[in-house]
Order: structure tokens, then C-alpha cells, then sequence
């Protein structure tokens, strides 16, 4: 209700308005004035929402400005003035003056002046509640919008309910929140009731709201949930543990929703307000619900799969112990049995005999290159499968190659072509593993090549830029990265056969993939030749890619680097990455030769670089910087960071103008082998 005073020197003029304001039952008070300090002191400690001042107390015009300086303090005020002094006014009343009443004071005027005051003022009250509310709804989006970027990508479930009652508390400034999250089969967890309150419940508080909340989660969950076990949670204001609510919490408005996706619920969340929850509130209440749904949801499917991902992880790894078990079981007995077909092919025996001895001998060399092929791809997946790369002349393997299959090309009455650039450049490769690729490639085309058909190996030098990325079978970072004035050796190896179908092409290279067709079925095998075939490119940084149309042969192409120190050392930290368990890079750039290496050369002197027994280095110019690189396999982190930290420490002692850079590689797949 509005407070009213009146201050004057004169007495009669003081019961005149009183007695005014009696018959409005207005509620007022009077003051006799002495001086402005105390008035303006009187005025301060009270609260006035309307004063009337008379124009004969002194300085009338420096308490109004006073009055109006208060803080805070919207305070109207009426000039009772007489009007034979009405000439003497030399103040600009505007900004601290609100109304003028004259005397002698008319009634009928003052009661007029009155009700427009009183509807002025709750008009004006009305105005400041509306604009109050929509200052807080403002502030509600505000908080709301916030919120919805911090849960936007959020994978932590813990951090996700963090956020949402942070969001309640800023926007409905709850007493007590509660929300009690259910057991989810993905991560084997409990129920767990959490509470947030503004003072601690006491025990038999907490006993009901968990009573509550459960009945209202089994409402909107199912009847038969299991809420038997509950862990507790509790988030107390630091500022009010000493403080305690008790039952009487349960009188005051609440509000509660279940969090739930489509059928599934997650969550029931409960929340208590002393203060009444208005329309704007529950709207409130019902978009953090919402909010909070949807990456629950997120973080529910990202959990499922991830352990889906667990599961198929040790499913590969019980295939890869069956794999290498049966595999090495089965080689075992091949050994005596193709020795013991030598022998026998070396007595005298009649030509049935040979025959079929053949047969038997050729078979278990069929089996043989399978049982070798199971167990190369078994040593692929779980990282055990080390390559001893040298520099060497790759004419050597292709020399090799079209001596090994001449015969059998010969027997399907084949024709075998080869066309070698001489002086190839050398590679830096595992010799082995470059023959195992051309003698598969090689296989797979004599494979699928009727008789009297052609086979043409050719070789040629090619840059980077020649090369169609878009064709390469799903080529490792290394190559789309490398310079493009790389050159690399083009191996071709090309037929007449049965060709592939464009959609079937990126499918040859899967595991146990084979392309329907009855050539294909009388060929045989397993479907592992080709996904060896590109592991091994992959290992040599190299690319392949196909040229096919069906019924009119395909083009197998090989592409394998150039060697350069610059080369061979990324191909030794490539497998140094799927070797070990980690493999840690540390790089240095710097524009000045000279300087870098002489600071280079101090930090080994002073063995803060200390080389490793598998470690590796190399220093080069790239672009007029000179680059020195180091990477060390299997080094423990806090000994990488210390070594780092030195480092970084001797270059702000210095005007060295180098660049540290570093890197820490962990193994692409887990170590799931049995010691082969």
C-alpha cells in the first residue's frame, strides 16, 4: 500500500491534508519540519512512496533534490505552493518536483490529485512487476541458450546432469532438486538418487523424497521397475551445511517430469520451490527436460556402441587366436606330409602313381600358401608382423617373379610379357614382401585368365602429380600427404581375363571377399591374397589402384616410392607406429642451418637428446627450412615430456628462431596374439 508525508512548519496546513487522507483511509504521516538535514535523514530511514512538501519550509527546492538522489527509491513528489509566490520560483522544477498543489488547498482538488496519484502509482507498479517478469524470462532464455551450447556435443553423463541442475538452479532458484537416474544395461550402473539442495534434508526428509520420486518414476516408467537399490548423491551449498530442512520442504510448490526419449525413460527429475512456480517457470522447467533428452540420448546410443565395439573387439580377437591356433596346427603335419610326397616322387613308381602323387604335392602346396596367408593376416592384425626394409633394386623381384611363373603360364598356354625400364631406381622396401605382392597380384591373373590368354608385367617412372587419387584403393594419410615432386615406381600388371564389375572393384580388397562367378569358384582360395596384397603396399607407403571392365581384363597398378632418406624414414616410423604400443615424434624446424645444428649438436653433447637402440633421426631442408627429425619407439611419456621440457627451456634461453613440434602415436590395433 502506498506511504504518504507530509511535511510543513504549519500545524493547521498538516491536519488539513491529514484529515484529507483520513477520509481515503490513506496511510500517512506528518512531519514537522526544523531543518532540511534532519528531514532528509527521517526521510532515508523510512519509506515514502509519495511526499508533499510545503513551499514555506527553507531550501524546499535542495531537499527535493535530495530526496530524488536516494538510491533505489522512486519517490513522487507534490509542491504545495502558494501562488502570489509563484513568480519568486527561479529553480527549474523538472526531474525532482512531480506535482503542484496551491493553497489554500481546495479538497475536491487534493482528493482528485489523489486518485490519479493512487491509479498512477499501481499502473506504474503493474509496469515495473511485468517488466520484472520479463527481465527473468529474458534471463531464463539467456541461461537456456547458454546451456544448450554447453551440452552440445557433450559425451560425459556425469558432466550432462551437472549441467542441468546448474541450469535449474540459475533459472528457478529451487530449495531442493532431486533427481533419481536409472540403472542403464550399457555401462552396468546402479540407480542413483541425486540431491541439490540449498540446506542439508535430514534423514527423514530424504527418506521421503526418495519414496516420492521412485513412485512417480515407476508411474512413468513401469510398475515393475526395479528401484530396490538406490546410491545416494548429495549436493549441499557450502554456505548452509550447517543448516537443515525439514518435512515442511514437502508444503512448498514442486514440480517434476520424467527425462525420457520416445518410450524410454533415463531419469525422473523432482524439484521444490518455497516460492510459487509461475506459468513462465513450468515452461522453463519442461525446455531443461527437453534439453537434457536429447544428448542423453547422445551419450546413451555413443556408450552402446562403444561397448558394441568392445565386444567385437575380443570377438576379432578370439577369431585371431583361432585363427593362428589352427593354422599353426595345420601346417605341423604339411611338412612330413610334402616331405614324404618327395620322396615318394623320387623312387621308381608307375606314372598313375606319379600322377596322383603330383596332385596330392600340388594341393598341399595349395594349402600351404592358404595356411601362410591366415597366419600373414593374423600377424597384420595384431601388429606382429615386422618388415626388414633395406635399400635394394626392385629389378631383382621382377626378374624373379617372371622366372617363378613361367611355367605355369606356359601350361594354360599363356602368353607372359614384360617390359622393365632399365636403371629402375632402387626402393627402400622388405624384399619379401614386394614379392609376396607381385606373386599375388601374378597368381590372381593367371587365376582368372582363360587359356590362351595374355599377361603383360611392365614397369615406368611416375610423379605424384600423375597419379589419380580418386582411383587409389583407399589410400593411407602418408600418400595424400607426400610432396608432389615424389616420384615413385609404376608396377603394371596387366590381363585378358574375366575382368571386374566398377561396383565390385573396392570389394576384392576386403577379407574373404570373392566375386561371384563360376570362374572364379573353380579358381578357388579364400579371398585373403588381395587384403595382404594392400597391407603390404600400405607398409611401403606405396598405393594400387584397378583398371577393369568386365569380360575384357583388368590392370592391376603398383606404386611404391622412390627411395630417399626422407622416405625411408617415414616408412620406418610408419611401422615403428604399428609395432609398438607408442612411438613418440619429436620434430625442430628452423630456418638457419648453421644455428640449428650447432644447438642440435649441444643438446646431444649435453644428453638431453639421447638416442635410443630402435630410435631414428634424419635432418633435411624442406621449402629453405631445415628440419630435424627423432622419433623414439616404446619411450616412457614422462621421460618423452621431461626430454621435450629441457628442450623447450634451452630454447627461451636463446635466439635460436627453432620450432618445436611433437607427436605421440599409439598402436592402430590391440596385441592379440599368442607369440607366433
Amino acid at each position: 500500500m502506498t506511504k504518504f508525508l507530509i511535511i510543513s512548519k504549519n500545524n493547521n496546513l498538516l491536519c488539513e491534508i491529514s484529515e484529507c487522507f483520513d477520509e481515503h483511509e490513506l496511510e500517512h504521516s506528518t512531519y514537522i519540519y526544523s531543518n532540511a538535514e534532519e528531514t532528509f535523514n527521517f526521510i532515508k530511514e523510512n519509506e515514502f512512496a509519495s511526499i508533499l512538501i510545503d513551499d514555506d519550509i527553507e531550501n524546499y527546492d535542495i531537499l527535493s533534490k535530495k530526496i530524488k538522489s536516494i538510491e533505489n527509491n522512486d519517490i513522487f513528489i507534490t509542491l504545495i505552493y502558494n501562488p502570489n509566490s509563484i513568480d519568486s520560483f527561479s529553480n527549474d522544477f523538472s526531474g525532482f518536483i512531480d506535482n503542484f498543489i496551491q493553497k489554500p488547498i481546495c479538497k475536491n482538488i487534493l482528493n482528485s490529485t489523489l486518485n490519479s496519484y493512487i491509479k498512477t502509482k499501481k499502473n506504474i507498479d503493474k509496469y515495473k512487476e511485468d517488466n520484472k517478469e520479463l527481465s527473468r524470462s529474458l534471463y531464463q532464455l539467456d541461461v537456456l541458450y547458454n546451456t544448450s551450447s554447453k551440452l552440445s556435443g557433450n559425451l560425459d553423463k556425469e558432466k550432462l546432469y551437472e549441467i542441468m541442475f546448474e541450469t535449474l538452479e540459475k533459472t528457478l532458484s529451487f530449495d531442493l532438486a532431486s533427481a533419481l537416474i536409472y540403472a542403464q544395461n550399457y555401462d552396468k550402473s546402479e540407480n542413483k538418487l541425486i540431491i541439490h539442495s540449498l540446506k542439508k534434508p535430514e534423514n527423514s526428509l530424504l527418506e521421503i523424497i526418495k519414496e516420492k520420486i521412485i513412485s512417480i518414476a515407476k508411474e512413468n516408467n513401469s510398475a515393475d521397475a526395479d528401484f530396490s537399490k538406490v546410491l545416494l548423491e548429495e549436493h549441499i551449498k557450502p554456505s548452509y551445511q550447517n543448516q537443515n530442512l525439514d518435512t515442511k520442504l514437502l508444503n512448498y510448490d514442486k514440480l517434476a517430469a520424467p527425462i525420457k526419449i520416445k518410450d524410454k525413460t533415463y531419469a525422473t527429475l523432482l524439484i521444490y520451490r518455497n516460492k510459487p512456480f509461475s506459468k513462465e517457470d513450468v515452461v522453463c522447467f519442461q525446455t531443461i527436460v527437453h534439453q537434457i533428452s536429447s544428448p542423453l540420448r547422445a551419450i546413451t546410443l555413443y556408450n552402446e556402441i562403444k561397448n558394441t565395439n568392445i565386444e567385437l573387439k575380443k570377438l576379432e580377437r578370439i577369431k585371431s587366436e583361432f585363427v593362428s591356433i589352427v593354422s599353426h596346427e595345420l601346417r605341423t603335419p604339411l611338412a612330413p606330409i610334402n616331405n614324404s610326397l618327395d620322396i615318394v616322387l623320387s623312387d621308381n613308381i608307375s606314372d598313375t602313381t606319379r600322377h596322383f602323387a603330383n596332385m596330392a604335392k600340388r594341393n598341399v602346396s595349395r594349402l600351404s600358401g592358404i595356411i601362410e596367408d591366415l597366419l600373414d593376416l593374423s600377424r597384420i592384425e595384431t601388429g606382429k608382423f615386422d618388415f626388414k626394409y633395406k635399400k635394394y633394386n626392385i629389378k631383382t623381384s621382377l626378374d624373379t617373379i617372371s622366372k617363378t611363373f613361367e611355367n605355369q603360364i606356359k601350361e594354360k598356354e599363356m602368353v607372359l610379357k614384360t617390359h622393365f625400364e632399365d636403371h629402375l631406381p632402387d626402393i627402400y622396401a622388405d624384399p619379401k614382401r614386394i614379392e609376396q605382392i607381385l606373386s599375388n597380384l601374378v597368381t590372381n591373373a593367371i587365376k582368372f585368365t582363360p587359356k590362351g590368354g595374355k599377361i603383360e608385367i611392365s614397369t615406368k617412372i611416375i610423379n605424384n602429380n600423375e597419379i589419380n587419387k580418386g582411383t587409389l584403393i583407399a589410400p593411407i594419410e602418408n600418400f595424400a600427404t607426400c610432396n608432389f615432386n615424389e616420384t615413385f615406381i609404376n608396377i603394371s600388371i596387366k590381363d585378358t581375363g574375366i575382368g571386374i564389375k566398377e561396383e565390385d572393384i573396392n570389394k576384392i580388397f576386403d577379407k574373404f571377399s570373392q566375386i561371384e562367378n563360376s570362374l572364379t569358384r573353380n579358381a578357388g582360395g579364400v579371398g585373403l591374397g588381395l587384403t595382404i596384397t594392400k597391407h603390404f603396399i600400405d607398409s611401403h607407403l606405396g598405393g594400387i589402384w584397378v583398371e577393369s571392365k568386365e569380360n575384357e581384363g583388368s590392370n592391376f597398378n603398383v606404386v611404391i616410392p622412390v627411395y630417399s632418406d626422407i622416405k625411408a624414414f617415414e616408412i620406418d616410423l610408419n611401422a615403428s607406429k604399428k609395432i609398438n604400443e607408442t612411438t613418440n615424434l619429436l620434430t625442430l624446424k628452423a630456418s638457419n642451418k648453421e644455428s640449428s645444428g650447432n644447438f642440435i649438436k649441444q643438446l646431444k653433447e649435453e644428453n638431453i637428446i639421447k638416442l635410443t637402440k630402435n630410435s631414428k633421426e634424419i635432418e633435411y631442408l624442406e621449402n629453405d627450412m631445415y628440419i630435424y627429425k627423432i622419433y623414439f619407439p616404446n619411450l616412457q611419456k614422462s621421460a618423452f615430456d621431461f626430454m621435450t621440457n629441457r628442450i623447450e627451456n634451452s630454447l627461451k634461453e636463446g635466439e635460436y628462431g627453432i620450432v618445436l613440434e611433437k607427436a605421440t602415436y599409439k598402436k592402430e590395433s590391440e596385441d592379440y596374439s599368442l607369440g607366433m
